[in-house]
């Protein structure tokens, strides 16, 4: 008898046309109109007016830094930054740096900003001048992060890389912000998850002229552009993507098996650490998703709580900068966030958390888990589903999640490239631009020198 589990099924059905703004359904404003942040006077007099009143803050236990979430001390000192030092007003100036825009699609105000190809920075001159190929690339952020996540890897996907690079292309990149997120409107109705997402997003690159096109994403994003690629292939030129959960039923007897069989029969033995035990790799992603179940199931209540303080907003999201981007920084005092060598500045750590508060979207983004790890997440017919389209994997070791490549195979069918990082963590693209860029730029020459 044939296992049925194994069998690919048909791709699941989109209603191609859904409304998802307030009321019933209208014809979509198809015009594209120039944005900028302007937060109001008001707003931001409303933030230090919060962030003014005094902290109440339990002292932590002895010795436990961050292993019982955010330490109270750290707290203290990043508030006292925040109202302090950091300049709002600065910081909106250097987020206006690209252009950006919003349109209609499907009931939905979609914000994205666009980066154009631009000068080689090597000193070589005009891309255009010296046969480099400009292409397009659909670029997706994920949870807690947003477009501020790409502001350093923007400059080294839209000029060639350095000397010595076998690159030849470059890159005109569109940056949406998922529904709910940010600048982007979030849905009136339930039922906007991954799925949908990527039909918005390739109604959007379609509407701005991109029929053909490359994608990359991170977390969510990377659920967004690999649905995207599996559904629409013909649109999708090359999917690139950083933490792969490979959630096939191939895969996942696959890494059950390696446990118990020699190593490297069916995992290589130089990925066993990353597997193995298995009890330790489940162990960590159980401490390490608490978050996840409460805004899977009861969204709307822990987005109340962080809509109310932004001191609140800055604890949970941070608290995720710190542990997602090393796995010893919970041993450190401050989480990491404030050593010479966290790899992110306060300012751009409250960059985004700023975006959340300005917009008041903290409870619509934390939706986004409840339309997607619902009771049919892990066993949703499009796992199953190949990724035909020429794919690349980059892997960063202090991930919450590092899939070796012959697991990832089960989904991604053309893995055109694959490779580990030595270092880095989850919000890869704030924290190792250059290496990002540097495989999304190889894996594109490749495909593209296929045709």
């Amino acid at each position: 008898m044939v296992n049925r589990k194994f069998e690919e099924p048909p791709l699941p059905p989109l209603d191609p046309n859904p409304w998802w703004g307030p009321g019933e359904p209208k014809e979509d404003k198809v015009d594209v109109t120039e944005f900028k942040i302007n937060v109001p006077e008001k707003d931001l007099k409303d933030l230090k007016d919060r962030l003014a009143l005094p902290l109440r803050l339990t002292p932590a236990l002895e010795g436990t830094n961050f292993t019982y979430g955010f330490n109270s001390e750290t707290l203290s000192k990043i508030v006292s930054y925040w109202t302090k030092k950091y300049d709002w007003r600065k910081r909106e100036a250097q987020l206006n740096k690209y252009p950006q825009y919003k349109t209609q699609i499907e009931g939905l105000t979609i914000h994205y900003l666009r980066a154009s190809a631009g000068e080689d920075t090597s000193g070589g001159g005009d891309t255009k001048k010296r046969g480099v190929k400009i292409v397009p690339l659909l670029l997706v952020h994920g949870w807690p992060g947003s477009v501020v996540e790409f502001y350093k890897i923007l400059p080294l996907l839209t000029t060639t890389p350095r000397e010595g690079s076998s690159s030849g292309v470059v890159f005109e990149v569109i940056c949406p912000s998922i529904p709910g997120y940010g600048f982007s409107q979030a849905s009136s109705k339930p039922g906007l998850g991954s799925l949908q997402t990527a039909q918005i997003f390739l109604k959007l690159m379609k509407r701005l002229g991109f029929d053909q096109f490359y994608a990359q994403g991170g977390d969510w994003g990377a659920l967004i552009v690999t649905d995207m690629a599996t559904l629409f292939p013909h649109n999708v030129l090359g999917v690139h993507i950083n933490m792969a959960a490979g959630n096939t039923p191939a895969g996942n007897l696959k890494m059950v098996l390696g446990s118990v069989l020699p190593s490297g029969l069916l995992v290589a033995e130089t990925d066993q650490h990353h597997l193995y035990p298995l009890s330790s790799f489940y162990s960590r992603l159980m401490l390490e998703t608490g978050y996840a179940h409460i805004q899977a199931t009861k969204p709307d209540t822990i987005g109340a709580v962080l809509d109310q303080n932004p001191v609140a907003l800055a604890t949970y999201i941070l608290e995720k900068f710190s542990t997602w981007t090393h796995r010893d920084n919970p041993h450190k005092p401050d989480g990491g966030l404030l050593s010479e060598t966290f790899p992110f500045t306060m300012d751009s750590l409250l960059d985004n958390i700023c975006l959340y508060w300005f917009t008041g979207s903290i409870t619509t983004s934390v939706r986004f888990y409840a339309e997607n790890m619902n009771k049919d997440f892990y066993n949703r017919p499009i796992n199953n589903n190949v990724c035909r389209v020429p794919s690349g994997l980059s892997m960063f070791p202090q991930d919450l999640v590092v899939i070796p490549e012959s697991i990832a195979k089960h989904k991604f069918s053309d893995m055109v490239t694959y490779r580990l990082h030595e270092y880095g963590g989850h919000f890869a693209a704030m924290e190792c631009p250059e290496q990002l860029a540097a495989d999304v730029h190889e894996f594109v020459t490749l495909v593209e020198n296929r045709h």
